[in-house]
């Protein structure tokens, strides 16, 4: 059940080659919401709603934007991930630091006109997708300690223009996404008699004595993107897009392994008619009781979940300001009130149930775009994002907040029908109290759990060649 390069048909490599690349996509706030794809688009703050960029990105901004596309146009490129992140405890204010890492996310477009009204193109790109990685050490590790989703949009579409006033573009969507999440297991908290938790026992809550990995296999979906052009005038450009949601339905295992907890048994106890002697380790003693057996309590086991990427709705507006400065809107609308709970579902166990309570989100883009001669372009940007979980569920899992995002970029004419792109993003996310313990089994989440402050900001960098024929 797990996923195996091997075992891939031929026709599925290449798909597998982009989902092995976007596997590592890190956490960015706003839900698991990511930059719109595209270094030029990045360059702008993300905005393109109304004007799209000229090198196929328009796919993933405005599908009705490739209709302004006079020749085949095809891009190719990659963004660079690295943030930095950190949870300190109001009452040890002791701070443990995210594992960090640069991770890439790559893309590709491609789009051709047919004749003077329509034009195709398809794009490969993950609007949504996270990873958190914390050390195994992190007293939230019962929460989770890395947690995964990655989601690749494939994308073919078609974009039909009226005359040089109006243009819609539509592309179905096939979604492809797999999900990761680790924990431990706190033995506190587990079952030594019916009725007798070990912690009643005297073991301490946080003695981590088993690791639970939940791996699926692929997942797919399907959806579709839509949009709409109106040039107002020479100068002012409307644009309009709406993403559908995707339903997703993952199947994969859950993985339990055993971990020493170091104790051992201080004073001669009689557990279940059995008499254990002082000075006996404890690993010991659970390894008797079978319970990583294949017919144990932690036996490996399959399990099901779902979950929904959510609607996007976008609006902008393009204002060409002075000949050679363009001047960008956008609003973007997210549905993340789809993502209220989350049920893990084990083979013969009972679910998991994590409630997450998400709220639906606005981001607000502005743009500006300086053609400062015949082959330069500078761009720069700012966006800002609310965030999407109440602040019951900000969790190791996801420890989201309000973002701001700064941004530079430009872009290069090497030569006759060669573009060079590049951008870099800071991102800032505002600090936010959250919590690293699950409410007790059947209860809801509540703020008085929350023991701390998670931190986070980042670095982007992006880079794309295009090249029009």
């Amino acid at each position: 059940m797990r996923l195996g390069y091997a075992s891939f048909s031929a026709r599925k490599r290449f798909l597998t080659v982009w989902l092995g690349v976007l596997l590592s996509v890190p956490a960015w706030g706003q839900g698991f919401n990511l930059n719109p794809a595209g270094t030029c688009t990045l360059g702008r703050g993300g905005t393109g709603v109304a004007l799209p960029c000229s090198d196929g990105s328009a796919l993933a901004t405005n599908p009705a934007g490739i209709a302004e596309i006079s020749q085949l146009v095809v891009t190719s490129g990659a963004t660079l991930h690295f943030i930095r992140g950190g949870f300190t405890d109001d009452y040890t204010q002791r701070e443990t630091h995210m594992e960090t890492r640069p991770m890439l996310l790559p893309h590709l477009f491609a789009g051709a006109r047919v004749n003077t009204s329509w034009a195709v193109g398809l794009g490969i790109y993950g609007p949504y997708g996270l990873e958190t990685r914390w050390p195994r050490q992190f007293e939230g590790s019962f929460v989770g300690y890395r947690t995964r989703l990655q989601a690749v949009y494939v994308q073919p579409t078609l974009a039909y223009a009226w005359g040089n006033r109006l243009q819609l573009g539509v592309g179905p969507l096939l979604t492809i996404s797999t999900v990761s999440l680790w924990h431990q297991l706190d033995l506190a908290q587990q079952q030594a008699l019916p009725n007798v938790p070990f912690g009643a026992l005297g073991i301490p809550a946080g003695t981590a004595f088993a690791n639970a990995k939940l791996e699926s296999q692929e997942a797919y979906g399907l959806g579709a993107h839509l949009g709409m052009r109106l040039r107002v005038t020479d100068q002012l450009h409307f644009g309009l897009r709406y993403l559908t949601p995707v339903k997703l339905s993952y199947t994969g295992h859950i993985r339990f392994s055993p971990l020493s907890t170091g104790l051992v048994i201080p004073a001669a106890v009689s557990l279940g008619g059995q008499q254990i002697p002082a000075g006996t380790p404890l690993d010991v003693i659970l390894a008797s009781l079978g319970i990583f057996a294949p017919n144990g309590p932690l036996a490996d086991r399959e399990a099901k979940t779902e979950l929904t990427l959510p609607a996007q709705l976008a609006a902008g507006l393009g204002w060409e300001v002075w000949p050679g400065v363009t001047l960008l809107l956008d609003y973007q609308w997210t549905e993340w009130s789809r993502f209220d709970r989350l049920e893990i579902r084990p083979q013969n166990g009972t679910p998991i149930v994590r409630i997450q309570d998400y709220r639906n989100t606005s981001t607000v883009r502005v743009g500006l775009a300086l053609q400062t001669s015949d082959v330069m372009e500078v761009r720069m940007g700012y966006s800002y994002s609310q965030h999407a979980a109440p602040s019951k569920t900000v969790t190791p899992l996801l420890p989201e907040s309000n973002r701001n995002h700064l941004t530079l970029g430009m872009g290069w004419k090497l030569g006759s029908g060669v573009m060079l792109d590049i951008a870099y993003q800071y991102v800032r996310q505002d600090d936010r109290r959250g919590r690293v313990v699950d409410p007790a089994p059947g209860m809801e989440p509540s703020t008085a759990l929350n023991s701390g402050l998670y931190r986070l900001s980042g670095h982007v960098a992006s880079i794309s060649v295009s090249v029009a024929l």
